[in-house]
């Protein structure tokens, strides 16, 4: 080598300047943290988590935005508002929701009704004038029509069918009799009286009389007609709005589904948290240490997964009735298995990793071993399987609860709401329409939930825009 001149060599630095490590510019970003950044970035799970709250939240208050009073001594009032089609304040000018539906009537019915001073107003369109002319013989191309097809206020059309038109009006129409002259209701007088004082009546036809035999007592009966939707709601139907229509029963779909959901996800959760306690803590243990241990537990897996579960759920209810404890019971019988699987897996995956020996070696527990370094890595995989956990059960609840195999007998399931509008899903389609649309809306929104968490919660992705 050429020698070189030392007095050439000069020292980069002086005594007075120090070489020092950069700062940090940004702060410590904990494991949580990361994973919320990383959470906030996907759009689709961002939205999904919004859904569900707002699910949640009609979930918790839904059952008490009670628009209506309908206790369960009016109950037989409010049989009579069933089947109402969806009116929403507001949107009803838009010419959505607006409590009009399609109907298909005898054509001397819908004639007499829009001729009535009651019905007047009943029919919004498809009616033809002819019919309404005062000559019978000017029906034209409708003579020989026995019925027509016309969009009606479906509000009004109840109240006429069930308030103004009698029982006996096909017999009486046929005699030249005015076919709103019937007879509709016999009421006793505490009735009749408390009917009176609230404007409840629209007209006395007859008022009967007898003496009671014991008591010597006469006794007052009253033949009336009165307004069915004051008497249920002591409102009229333009100021009646039954958001998501009436099922059946006259009950309010809105608040029905949401009594419905409420059940449901009650005992989703209930099942989650017994499934995933269960499942996981006894597939952490099998999966670390293995061994005897591995194959015993293996082995009654395999004997409780050669159950049925349909078989299961039918003898279960068949011998102990519909109570939610006994549908808990059943789908935690064999629910825990997925749980299992899924901690045994990742548990005897990462115990012989480098960080795992590391700690091993530094002296640290099997409790702090599995934790404080196993469980964090696990942790995506759970959490997503505990986020799909949800929507399969309310799917599947649903799903038994729609063949009659699961029917409560003190609560209605969005399943059972789901069964009741297939029967009526011709007529009336709001009955199916919106238990569906709450079923696949929980569905979707916690799939895209779920997949968000798991990319989340993933270690391997730690740090990665």
């Amino acid at each position: 080598m050429r020698k070189i001149d030392k007095s050439k060599l000069v020292l980069r630095h002086t005594e007075k300047e120090k070489i020092t490590d950069q700062p940090f510019e940004t702060k410590e970003i904990g494991y949580y943290q990361d994973s919320w950044n990383r959470f906030k970035k996907n759009k689709a799970s961002l939205t999904a988590f919004v859904i569900i709250c707002i699910v949640m939240f009609f979930v918790i208050f839904g059952p008490h935005m009670k628009v209506y009073d309908l206790p369960q001594r009016k109950k037989a009032e409010a049989q009579k508002l069933d089947n109402l089609a969806p009116k929403i304040p507001g949107l009803e000018k838009l010419g959505i929701f607006d409590g009009t539906r399609t109907v298909t009537r005898g054509k001397r019915f819908l004639v007499a009704m829009a001729k009535s001073e009651f019905g007047k107003d009943v029919i919004i369109s498809g009616m033809p004038k002819e019919l309404l002319d005062d000559d019978p013989d000017n029906d034209g191309i409708y003579a020989n029509m026995t019925e027509l097809t016309v969009k009606v206020d479906d509000y009004k059309l109840k109240n006429f069918e069930r308030s103004y038109m009698p029982p006996t009006y096909y017999q009486t129409a046929s005699q030249g009799r005015d076919p709103l002259a019937g007879i509709t209701q016999v009421i006793n007088e505490a009735r009749f009286q408390e009917y009176l004082k609230k404007n409840y009546i629209i007209d006395i036809i007859a008022i009967n009389s007898e003496v009671d035999s014991k008591t010597g007592e006469i006794r007052y009966e009253y033949r009336v007609r009165y307004d069915q939707f004051k008497v249920a709601l002591d409102q009229t139907p333009d100021d009646t709005y039954f958001w998501w229509g009436t099922n059946g029963e006259g009950e309010d779909l809105f608040l029905e589904i949401w009594k419905g959901a409420r059940i449901s996800l009650i005992m989703a959760v209930s099942v989650l948290i017994i499934n995933y306690t269960i499942g996981l803590t006894i597939g952490a243990i099998v999966g670390y240490y293995g061994g005897v241990l591995d194959l015993l537990f293996d082995r009654l897996v395999e004997i409780i997964l050669s159950i049925p579960f349909l078989s299961l759920l039918m003898l279960l209810t068949l011998r102990f009735g519909n109570s939610m404890w006994v549908i808990v019971v059943a789908f935690t019988a064999t629910g825990w298995i997925g749980p299992y699987g899924t901690g045994r897996l990742q548990f005897y995956r990462f115990k012989n990793r480098e960080y795992v020996l590391a700690a091993r070696t530094l002296g640290a527990s099997d409790r702090r071993i599995m934790f404080k370094h196993i469980f964090p890595n696990t942790l995506g995989l759970i959490i997503t399987g505990m986020a799909l956990a949800i929507p399969s059960f309310v799917f599947t609840e649903s799903t038994y609860a729609f063949l009659n195999i699961i029917k409560y007998s003190n609560a209605t399931s969005v399943g059972m709401l789901i069964q009741q509008g297939q029967n009526n899903m011709k007529e009336f389609p709001h009955l199916i329409i919106f238990p569906s649309l709450y079923i696949a809306t929980l569905m979707i929104s916690f799939n895209l939930f779920g997949n968000g968490l798991r990319d989340a919660f993933n270690p391997s992705l730690r740090g990665v825009e």
